[in-house]
C-alpha cells in the first residue's frame, strides 16, 4: 500500500478498494454536498459502517474519491459518502492550477457531469442534411471547409500535421474557417440531429489533435491557430461540443475533461489580454461575446467575474463606437449591417435563453433592420461599398425579416411587408439615400433609380479609400458602381480594391486618401434633403489629405438625371482626379472625351451619359480600363470615366443622365450665380430640363 499517502491504509469492502485515512487532510478543492435523509459513513475496524443520517443539507471537504465513496472530512474526522448519494461542488473558485491538479482531476470530471447544458450559440447554422453530409465526410477523412477548394483530406486525424498538411490557398477564409474548427461544429450539430456518438468520438480526436498542435503558450506565433476572430468563434464551437459531450456515455476520461476545461480557460486568458484584443472592430465584438460566454458558462473559474466585467465594458464601448443610436453599423460596409445584426441578434437571443447578462446598449441593434431597408437597391442587392458582396438578398437577409415590414418590402421586391414612406433619407453620418419610387405601376419594382453616397471614417475596419463615393442604379441595372471587395484573399486584386483608384470619388493624382489615425472622424454625410422637385445630398471629407477638403453635392431630379458637384480646396495646388467606374457591359456609343461628353450603352440599349460642365484649359477627360467584382473572386473588365484638373480650388460639375429611349443630351449649359449654379439642358427629342446646384 506504499503507493498511497503514508497516512492511508486500504481495505477491500464488497470487492471495492476503500481508502482508510489515519490522519487524512482535506487537500482537494471540492466539497461533497449531501441531502437530508442521507446516511454518512465512517471507517471502523477496517469496515465502512453508518455514522449518522443527516437532517439538513450539508457539505464536506473531499479528500479524494475512494471506490464507491468520497472520502471527506467532518470536524477534522474522516467520513465516507456514497457517490450515488452525493453531489460534487467546488469548494472554492477554480484556478488553472486547480483545473490541472491531479488531486482534483476525477472530482472535476464528476462535477462537470452534473453542470447544466446551455442553449448553444451557433455561428454556422446548418440544416440537418448539411450537418450529416459534412460530418459523414469528416468521418471518412474528407473534411468540408466552406471556402474553396472546400476540402481538406485528413486520412488520420491522430497523425495529421496541422502545420504541414494544410494546403496553401489564396483565400484567407480557408485557414480561418479550418482553425475556428468548423468541422467540430459540423460534428456537434450532426450529433444533435441524429444521436450518433461516432460524430462526438471523432470530435474528441479532433480536439486532442488541434490542441496538441496549438499550445496556448504559443498563441502569438500561430497566426491562424489564434486569429483574433477565429479564436472567438472556436470558443463557441468548443463550448457547444463540450455541453453535449459531457452528458453522453463517452464522458469517461478525466484527462479529456481536464484538457477541455484547460483549453477553454486558456482561451479566456487570451481573449482577455489587451495585446490580443481588437478594439473598434467587429472582431473585437466577437471576442467580447466569446469571453462573456466563457465567464457565464463557467462561473466557477476564478477569473470569470473579472472576465465578465471586462467583456461587458469592452462590448459597451464597441457598440457605442460601431453602432449609431439610430442603428447604423459604422464599419463602412452595408454588408456588415446585415452580418452584425445576424451576430448580435442571435447572441442576444442566446443570452436571453440562458439568462445571461449583456450590456444595455445591445438593444440598439433593433434599429439596424429599420435602416437596412433604405440600403437595399431595387434589384434586391446592397451597394457594394466597402467589404460588401453584391449577391441577391431575400427574406432571410436577417432573422425575423417579417417583423420589419419595410425591410420585408425592400427585399421581396414589393411582394411582402409595407411600402417604405421615404424616398430621401440620411443614414447616420455614413450614407445618403435617394430613390425614384418604391411602387409605381405599371413600372417594374426593379426599374427604379436609386442613388447612394458613402462617407465616414470611424476605424480601419473594412475601410476602403472610398469617401464620398457613389452608387447609381436604374433601369434594372448598375450604371456607376464600386469595384467590390473581391474576397478575403492574399491575391493582388484584394489589395487593389482598397485603393482610391478603385472608387467613384476624387483623390490627388498618384496618391490615395489619407487614412491615418489622425483623420478618423473627418469624413461624413452632412445632410440629405427633399426639396420637392429635386433631392440633395451633401458630404464632406478631409481625407483628400494635406489640409485639403472635398465637398460633394448630389442633386437628383427624382427620375433619371443626376448632377455631381465636387469642390476640392487645397492649401497648395495639385492635380485632382475624379473617377466614375461603370457597370458591366457598358460600351462607348457616342460622344468624345475631347468634348468632355461621353455616352455608354449596353446590349439592351440602356445608356448613361456623362458631361463635364465646369472645365478649363488644365482639365481633361479619359476613358480607362477598370475591373468589377460584384461577387467574390470574379474580376470582370469594364470602363471608367476619369477627369483630371489642377489647382487650389478645383470644381467638377458632372451632369449624368440614364436612358433607354435612344436619346441623349445634345446641349447643356452652366450659369454661375451668387449662391448656386443653374444647369439647363436639352435632350435630343426636344425635352428640356434645369437643375439648381447650391454652392
Amino acid at each position: 500500500m506504499n503507493r498511497f499517502n503514508k497516512s492511508i491504509t486500504a481495505v477491500l469492502l464488497g470487492g471495492v478498494l476503500v481508502l482508510s485515512p489515519l490522519a487524512a487532510e482535506a487537500n482537494s478543492d471540492f466539497n461533497v454536498r449531501v441531502a437530508p435523509k442521507t446516511t454518512i459513513h465512517q471507517m471502523q475496524d477496517k469496515k465502512v459502517v453508518p455514522l449518522q443520517t443527516l437532517s439538513t443539507t450539508r457539505e464536506y471537504r473531499i479528500v479524494r474519491p475512494s471506490g464507491w465513496y468520497y472520502l471527506a472530512m467532518s470536524g477534522g474526522k474522516p467520513i465516507y459518502v456514497k457517490k450515488s448519494q452525493a453531489q460534487v461542488v467546488p469548494a472554492r473558485s477554480l484556478t488553472k492550477a486547480r483545473l490541472t491538479s491531479t488531486v482534483n482531476r476525477s472530482l472535476i470530471h464528476d462535477y462537470m457531469r452534473g453542470t447544466p447544458v446551455h442553449t448553444p450559440y451557433e455561428y454556422d447554422r446548418l440544416t440537418t442534411e448539411q450537418a450529416k453530409q459534412f460530418a459523414d465526410r469528416a468521418l471518412r477523412g474528407d473534411w468540408y471547409i466552406p471556402t474553396a477548394p472546400n476540402q481538406l483530406l485528413v486520412p488520420n486525424i491522430d497523425t495529421f500535421n496541422w502545420h504541414k498538411d494544410v494546403p496553401a490557398v489564396d483565400s484567407t477564409s480557408y485557414p480561418f474557417q479550418l482553425h475556428y474548427l468548423t468541422v467540430l461544429n459540423q460534428l456537434t450539430q450532426a450529433y444533435n440531429d441524429s444521436g450518433n456518438v461516432e460524430y462526438l468520438k471523432y470530435g474528441e480526436r479532433l480536439v486532442k489533435s488541434w490542441t496538441a498542435a496549438h499550445p496556448a503558450s504559443n498563441y502569438k506565433r500561430l497566426k491562424w491557430g489564434y486569429n483574433d476572430q477565429g479564436t472567438a468563434i472556436r470558443v463557441f464551437h468548443l463550448l457547444n461540443y463540450w455541453d453535449i459531450y459531457k452528458k453522453t456515455s463517452l464522458h469517461k476520461d478525466p484527462a479529456f475533461t481536464e484538457l477541455m476545461l484547460k483549453t477553454i480557460y486558456e482561451h479566456g486568458e487570451i481573449l482577455a489580454s489587451s495585446d490580443f484584443y481588437k478594439p473598434r472592430h467587429n472582431h473585437g465584438i466577437f471576442q467580447d461575446m466569446a469571453l462573456t460566454a466563457i465567464a457565464q458558462s463557467f462561473p466557477e473559474f476564478d477569473k470569470s467575474g473579472a472576465w465578465q466585467s471586462l467583456a461587458a465594458t469592452r462590448l459597451q464601448g464597441q457598440i457605442s463606437h460601431s453602432i449609431s443610436p439610430d442603428g447604423i453599423h459604422l464599419e463602412h460596409s452595408p454588408g456588415y449591417q446585415v452580418y452584425v445584426y445576424h451576430t448580435f441578434g442571435r447572441f442576444l437571443e442566446w443570452a436571453e435563453k440562458n439568462q445571461f447578462t449583456l450590456p444595455s446598449r445591445i438593444e440598439d441593434i433593433k434599429e439596424i433592420p429599420v435602416q437596412l431597408a433604405y440600403m437595399v437597391k431595387p434589384n434586391r442587392t446592397l451597394p457594394i461599398f466597402g467589404d460588401t458582396a453584391g449577391h441577391l438578398r431575400a427574406m432571410n437577409i436577417i432573422p425575423g425579416t417579417a417583423d420589419y415590414p419595410e425591410l420585408a418590402y425592400a427585399v421581396s421586391g414589393g411582394v411582402e411587408g409595407t411600402e417604405p414612406t421615404l424616398l430621401t433619407k440620411q443614414l447616420g453620418s455614413q450614407y445618403s439615400f435617394m430613390r425614384e419610387y418604391w411602387a409605381k405601376p405599371p413600372q417594374a419594382f426593379s426599374g427604379a433609380t436609386q442613388v447612394m453616397m458613402t462617407a465616414g471614417y470611424h476605424s480601419n475596419a473594412h475601410k476602403h479609400a472610398d469617401d464620398l463615393s457613389i452608387d447609381l442604379y436604374g433601369l434594372a441595372r448598375d450604371f456607376i458602381i464600386e469595384t467590390g471587395r473581391y474576397g478575403y484573399t492574399n491575391r493582388p486584386e484584394r489589395r487593389e480594391v482598397f485603393r482610391a483608384e478603385a472608387h467613384n470619388t476624387v483623390h490627388r493624382y498618384g496618391e490615395g486618401l489619407d487614412l491615418s489615425p489622425d483623420m478618423v472622424g473627418k469624413s461624413r454625410i452632412v445632410s440629405v434633403k427633399d426639396l420637392g422637385a429635386t433631392s440633395i445630398a451633401i458630404g464632406e471629407s478631409e481625407l483628400v489629405g494635406k489640409g485639403g477638403m472635398h465637398r460633394r453635392t448630389l442633386v437628383y431630379d427624382k427620375a433619371k438625371t443626376l448632377v455631381v458637384y465636387d469642390q476640392i480646396t487645397s492649401p497648395e495646388p495639385d492635380m485632382f482626379v475624379q473617377r466614375f467606374h461603370l457597370g458591366d457591359g457598358l460600351n462607348l456609343s457616342r460622344g468624345s472625351i475631347d468634348q468632355n461628353d461621353v455616352q455608354f450603352r449596353d446590349a439592351a440599349r440602356r445608356t448613361i451619359q456623362l458631361i463635364q460642365l465646369e472645365t478649363d484649359e488644365d482639365s481633361y477627360m479619359s476613358i480607362q480600363p477598370s475591373h468589377l467584382s460584384v461577387r467574390d473572386f470574379e474580376w470582370k473588365p469594364r470602363e471608367q470615366v476619369v477627369s483630371v484638373e489642377y489647382g487650389t480650388d478645383v470644381r467638377y460639375i458632372t451632369l449624368i443622365r440614364i436612358d433607354r429611349t435612344n436619346t441623349y443630351i445634345e446641349q447643356a449649359d452652366l450659369e454661375e450665380r451668387e449662391t448656386d449654379y443653374l444647369v439647363t439642358y436639352t435632350v435630343s427629342n426636344g425635352e428640356t430640363g434645369e437643375m439648381t446646384i447650391p454652392k
